[in-house]
């Protein structure tokens, strides 16, 4: 784990806070309007989703200019400094008690205070529940993890697979490594030549760049839900803020939301992404966003015709707008989101399996055709260098056996690929059935480096069946695998990526 997503529970808790904040900062709010409202001989308050349990009789009106409560609600309303007692009803300017339920009007602010806070958790797009982001950046660290093994920085070495794969690529742009196999029988001259060595490079590169995006499709996802909380989060704060912000708003208020879509930005998901296999993908790959400062400096109350809302029934509308476009804003990113993986998708469905998981060895013969070139031919084979790309093959196979262990973790995320109300959509779906195909691509490359390895070992075998120096070489090939611990690589290699014990 990164450290750049906030967790659910951070979330959840910061959430709390900030909706407390709040339904505090509007009960403040509402008090100081009942109150100048009650001042001025009505108890019609604005914004209020009930009427006052207590309508103002004239004969109370002159008290309620000089009531203490109502002095408290218009200059302080801090629930610290409230009243404990209500008022005694003596009016100063009538010199005689009246009814005054002040207090009592006053205590229902609290109420619809709360019942606002509710409201505007219910309205918010529902994240608290999930997903767990750490899990998604875990899953698209590991997928890098398998890239930076496919494509290391610097020279190419033999032993890394990008240095064996060189090795066994048969290519049509200058290498002869198809002369020495010329002389080969059935397995060589059918599969190998234009098939499966033909094959090697381009499953590397395309496989690279496959978990490259679905490494971006990972970030995407997670970046889109971290984004739309921190502007959930903010957007609350701003709120809390304009409760009592005065009108025009300060140059510092409001702080600039976070772009839902900044991941996408920085990838630039629908216009690149069709260019997917056989080109180079982004290599910056997730926009790391912090959580944002949400605490609040209220300022000291002013008049209500310096507020930049002097009416909370302005404010409600103007916060209902504010959060359907929280909504709009995440169904924009996830529309995107689709998008990219839908045409990943599309370009996996339009290229060939042999470059996607290698050269299928059950469609052609294993006997060759009437095309080969015979074993007496005018290339002679040498069996140690054919055991030697047997040997690369399995190292090949190992190597591919821990990638995809790595790969298939990244199904651990799976449970997190949700949106609002911890429900999956579309796109987390189809997400996961790309995983699975760039999964099942690994593992049938690793069965078919473990195949060949095994055929091309027998054809070193059967073409030293009738040469006694060969047989020679190959018996001393054979006995340098068993002083290597060569010999014993291939028990060691599991096509079960999530069996216990497989090396990773």
């Amino acid at each position: 784990m990164s450290g750049q997503y906030l967790s659910g529970s951070v979330y959840s808790a910061s959430l709390s806070a900030a909706l407390n904040d709040y339904w505090q900062t509007l009960e403040r709010r509402w008090t100081r309007d009942a109150g100048q409202t009650l001042r001025g001989g009505t108890s019609q308050i604005d914004g209020a989703p009930e009427p006052a349990r207590w309508q103002v009789p004239p004969e109370s009106r002159g008290h309620l200019t000089t009531c203490p409560v109502v002095a408290w609600a218009v200059t302080d309303s801090t629930q610290a400094t409230r009243p404990s007692a209500p008022c005694d009803g003596w009016s100063v300017p009538d010199a005689k008690y009246v009814e005054c339920r002040a207090a009592d009007v006053l205590s229902q602010v609290g109420d619809w205070a709360w019942a606002k806070r509710e409201q505007l958790a219910a309205a918010i797009p529902d994240l608290a529940g999930g997903p767990e982001l750490s899990s998604l950046d875990d899953a698209r660290q590991s997928l890098l993890n398998v890239d930076g093994t496919m494509r290391p920085e610097g020279s190419v070495d033999a032993y890394t697979l990008p240095g064996m794969v060189e090795k066994l690529s048969v290519r049509d742009d200058g290498n002869n490594n198809r002369a020495w196999l010329a002389g080969w029988t059935g397995l060589a001259a059918n599969s190998l030549k234009g098939g499966f060595l033909s094959t090697v490079g381009p499953t590397l590169k395309n496989q690279s760049v496959l978990v490259r995006w679905l490494a971006n499709c990972y970030s995407v996802r997670a970046t889109t839900i971290h984004a739309t909380r921190n502007n959930i989060l903010q957007l609350i704060a701003q709120a809390t803020s304009e409760l009592f912000e005065a009108a025009p708003p300060s140059g510092d208020t409001p702080k600039e939301r976070v772009a839902v879509n900044a991941a996408g930005q920085a990838w630039g998901i629908v216009s690149t992404v069709t260019k997917a296999l056989g080109e180079e993908a982004p290599e910056s790959i997730g926009t790391a966003l912090s959580l944002i400062d949400f605490a609040l400096n209220l300022r000291e109350g002013k008049p209500n015709e310096d507020l930049r809302f002097p009416q909370l029934s302005g404010f409600f509308a103007h916060l209902d707008s504010a959060v359907r476009t929280l909504h709009s804003d995440l169904d924009e990113a996830e529309a995107d989101y689709q998008k990219a993986v839908t045409a990943i998708g599309h370009r996996i469905a339009g290229v060939d399996r042999t470059v996607l998981e290698l050269y299928d060895f059950t469609k052609s013969s294993p006997d060759g055709d009437d095309s080969d070139p015979s074993a007496s031919g005018r290339f002679a084979v040498d069996v140690v260098v054919v055991m030697e790309i047997a040997q690369h093959c399995y190292d090949a196979a190992e190597i591919y056996s821990g990638l995809l262990s790595k790969v298939a973790t990244a199904s651990y995320a799976d449970g997190q690929l949700v949106g609002r109300g911890v429900v999956p959509i579309a796109a987390d779906t189809a997400l996961i059935a790309l995983r699975e195909d760039v999964e099942s691509f690994f593992q049938k490359t690793t069965a078919r480096y473990l195949m060949a390895a095994d055929r091309i070992k027998k054809a070193a075998e059967k073409y030293a069946a009738g040469d006694a120096e060969q047989k020679a070489r190959l018996k001393a090939a054979i006995a340098d695998w068993h002083e290597t611990g060569e010999d014993g690589k291939r028990g060691r290699i599991d096509l079960d990526p999530r069996k216990e014990g497989v090396q990773n």
